[in-house]
């Protein structure tokens, strides 16, 4: 494979992760803690849009509670996003055959 034809792969895989990306910047999951009672929504790349929290769930005299609620909701929202993002990088990165061999090269 010449040279020119590596770096015309190289440019497709990157024009195809920033597809991708863009793609994941509108895509969204969520992450739930205490059997749905807090439910976090987070985009494609893992920021976090959205806490919902069941009005039942709000104890004053258990702070604590809550706080682990929706931080577990928030991780469970995050690892999501991350299974999608490889999910959608690795189609992305489908079919180009590892570069056409670039990782050979370095």
């Amino acid at each position: 494979m010449n040279i020119q034809k590596l770096m015309k792969e190289a440019q497709k895989a990157q024009q195809k992760m920033q597809e991708a990306q863009q793609k994941l910047a509108g895509m969204s999951v969520e992450g739930s803690a205490g059997g749905g009672m807090v439910v976090a929504t987070a985009n494609g790349e893992g920021t976090v849009t959205a806490v919902k929290i069941d009005p039942s769930v709000i104890d004053p005299e258990d702070a604590d509670m809550l706080e682990d609620l929706v931080t577990a909701a928030v991780a469970d929202a995050q690892r999501k996003a991350k299974e999608l993002q490889e999910s959608e990088m690795g189609q992305a990165m489908g079919g180009m055959g590892g570069l056409g061999g670039l990782g050979g090269m370095f």
